[in-house]
């Protein structure tokens, strides 16, 4: 019997589940399963020992999908054994011990820089998650034993096109790009980005 894999979608630090909405519509009218839980943001290991507990007591294959922050914490789940495709939607595919901030470095990029300034301190006041979202090293990269798919945004102010590139090199992951894009593009090309997450459920199927 074939198993369709379930969809788990994961949203970003700042945001919720409701970013997804318009992608689960889209995704449920093609009777592909789909859960959204919520990214407890306690920090990259923590985030991503939840959800890989989240992903194993899934009946059947699972399919992990996420948004900006959501993308570095499948990285890390997607060692869970039931996980057979990971897709990032605006999002880095980190290397063991690697940091956003590492990427950073590796490719500045002044847009992205002072974007994630101003989410580090809005209005003066300090977010303290922002800060270890982007330093907290990856424990584990996921991505170097499961296929996967990657969106880049074209008009992402929160990350660097030519990062996401070099990580979708670098994971022989499937690219697919969106010139005007930006980075709630889960919520502005809903089409585009289930179509993408069909992609792998059909290739995982």
């Amino acid at each position: 019997m074939v198993t369709t894999p379930t969809a788990l979608l994961l949203h970003g630090a700042f945001t919720d589940a409701s970013i997804w909405l318009r992608v689960v519509a889209r995704l449920h009218h093609h009777a592909v399963p789909v859960t959204a839980p919520a990214n407890p943001l306690g920090g990259l290991a923590a985030d991503a020992a939840y959800i890989s507990s989240v992903a194993s007591r899934i009946a059947g294959p699972v399919v992990l999908v996420g948004h900006a922050y959501g993308g570095t914490v499948i990285s890390a789940a997607g060692t869970a054994p039931n996980v057979v495709g990971l897709v990032y939607i605006a999002a880095y595919a980190l290397a063991e011990g690697e940091s956003v901030r590492d990427l950073e470095r590796r490719f500045p990029s002044p847009t992205v820089a002072g974007h994630l300034e101003e989410m580090a301190h809005p209005l003066g006041t300090g977010h303290p998650f922002a800060e270890v979202a982007r330093t907290e090293a990856a424990p584990a990269a996921a991505w170097r034993t499961r296929p996967s798919w990657m969106l880049l945004a074209g008009a992402d102010p929160a990350s660097s096109p030519e990062a996401v590139r070099f990580c979708a090199r670098r994971a022989e992951a499937t690219l697919l790009e969106i010139g005007g894009a930006t980075h709630a593009v889960p919520l502005t090309h809903p089409a585009d980005v289930a179509e993408l997450i069909r992609d792998a459920v059909r290739a995982t199927t």
